[in-house]
């Protein structure tokens, strides 16, 4: 029997396949690789920045309006039928006096017709048209486009900062959830403990049924828990994996940590702190352009009324014949230049309500100002009262936390000595349960509200 030799090589290779694909499919992540990557491939981000090109590329737009503008040309025309002119014949009065001498003069006509140009017509040159005066629309446009390119770069910041603090806000979701699913099956395995000590003591007579009954409620009741921490932590994973756009069959392994540290900002008054945010915040600072846009909006409408004047040279050749057969000698050469001005006499109203509504966005603008500067105001406001609520929180729950763990364990030793209840260990131990899930939120809570206070005054530009 021949054996067949392919089949644990096309084995081996599937394996090595399967390998290589679940390495590809697990991702361990810190926060700050988790902010690059979201940074990298964010669609809002790209198309921010594909504004801010645009508004680049409007800037020398507007500039060209007031540079030079040379154009070349070429226009061949052929006349179909050449039309004629009438015209008084000048030669027969001048020939009168030769009648009497040549009698043939007398029957010349009155009137000849003589025909103007070729059938073809070939002309080539260039023309350059330099704007001297536009009312003041060159200028204000330069300025507005400019104005345009800041406000782009403020809302990329804008939308960069905002990512920034999403990407942070899943990140420690999850690690939050991974503490808090750890810190049920620390509180399941702390129940199943108690309930493995009461079944010893009930084997010997030391424990009631009831006290028995009571621990294996308390192991069963913390198992649904379990559960929907674990699937919370899946639920959180998937929001990460959301907002890096991954796959979804990428694993994210988190490689990081809930701590407090100590906070600048904490030092800051709120009248500080809210100063300090109308004055730096990117849609602050992107508002200042618009009003200059909509300012210099203003001035470009007002131009409309303004008189217009160029300067413009034409350098051409020209040539006619009555056969296509074109050379360089039929050519003659024209160099002119002249100096025009435009002036807009009526246009059916259309200036005066440009005008109108550019006086109306100017105001319209100065109205959206107020409440921008309003909402960010109170935006500071919250977030700076929620930072001190955030760390007040920490501390409190870093002292429960301790105390509930020290009562635990003097409530677990007076048990095994008979000197309490099993309902005093129970209570005990949901109280340092509380106390470990109030604790690990407060850490989140905290680091959250920190990456707030900098969004809120636009000084969130990386990690923490």
């Amino acid at each position: 029997m021949r054996r067949n030799r392919t089949a644990p090589g096309i084995a081996i290779l599937i394996l090595v396949a399967a390998l290589n694909l679940s390495a590809q499919e697990r991702v361990t992540l810190t926060i700050q690789e988790s902010v690059d990557m979201a940074l990298a491939k964010n669609p809002e981000i790209r198309m921010a920045e594909k504004e801010l090109a645009k508004a680049r590329a409007g800037v020398w737009e507007a500039t060209s309006n007031i540079l030079p503008q040379v154009n070349g040309y070429a226009n061949l025309q052929h006349a179909w039928d050449i039309q004629r002119q009438t015209i008084p014949n000048f030669l027969k009065p001048m020939l009168g006096p030769l009648v009497n001498m040549i009698p043939e003069l007398s029957g010349m006509p009155d009137y000849v017709q003589l025909s103007f140009g070729m059938e073809n017509t070939l002309t080539y040159g260039a023309t350059l048209t330099q704007p001297l005066f536009l009312g003041g629309a060159g200028v204000s446009a330069i300025k507005m486009a400019a104005a345009g390119k800041r406000a782009a770069e403020q809302n990329l910041e804008s939308k960069r900062q905002n990512l920034i603090y999403q990407t942070a806000s899943a990140f420690y979701a999850c690690l939050l959830a991974q503490e808090l699913a750890a810190v049920q099956e620390e509180a399941l395995g702390q129940a199943q403990a108690n309930l493995d000590v009461v079944t010893k003591k009930f084997s010997v007579g030391s424990a009631s049924g009831f006290d028995k009954m009571r621990a294996e409620v308390e192991v069963a009741n913390l198992k649904p828990e379990v559960i929907s921490a674990k699937n919370n932590l899946q639920l959180a994973v998937t929001g990460l994996r959301t907002v890096l756009g991954l796959p979804r069959a990428t694993e994210i392994q988190m490689e990081g940590s809930l701590a407090y540290a100590e906070d600048d900002f904490s030092n800051m008054t709120l009248e500080e702190f809210q100063n300090r945010a109308l004055t730096a915040r990117p849609e602050i600072l992107a508002m200042k352009e618009q009003k200059l846009i909509s300012s210099k909006g203003v001035t470009v409408a007002a131009s409309a009324f303004m008189p217009k004047l160029f300067f413009q040279t034409d350098y051409s050749y020209m040539a006619m014949k009555n056969s296509m057969r074109f050379t360089q000698g039929d050519f003659s050469k024209g160099f002119t230049s002249a100096v025009s001005l435009q002036l807009p006499l009526f246009t059916g109203f259309k200036n005066s309500k440009q005008y109108q509504k550019a006086r109306l966005d100017q105001k319209i603008m100065g109205d959206t100002e107020k409440q921008l500067f309003d909402g960010i105001a109170a935006d500071a406001e919250v977030s700076y009262n929620k930072f001190q609520e955030a760390k007040q929180k920490y501390l409190a729950a870093k002292e429960s936390s301790s105390l509930a763990q020290e009562a635990l364990r003097l409530a677990n030793l007076m048990y095994a000595e008979g000197a309490n209840t099993q309902l005093d260990v129970l209570n005990s131990q949901l109280a340092v349960n509380r106390a470990k899930l109030n604790y690990v939120s407060s850490l989140y809570e905290y680091q959250m509200a920190r990456y707030q206070l900098r969004r809120a005054v636009g000084k969130l530009t990386a990690v923490l």
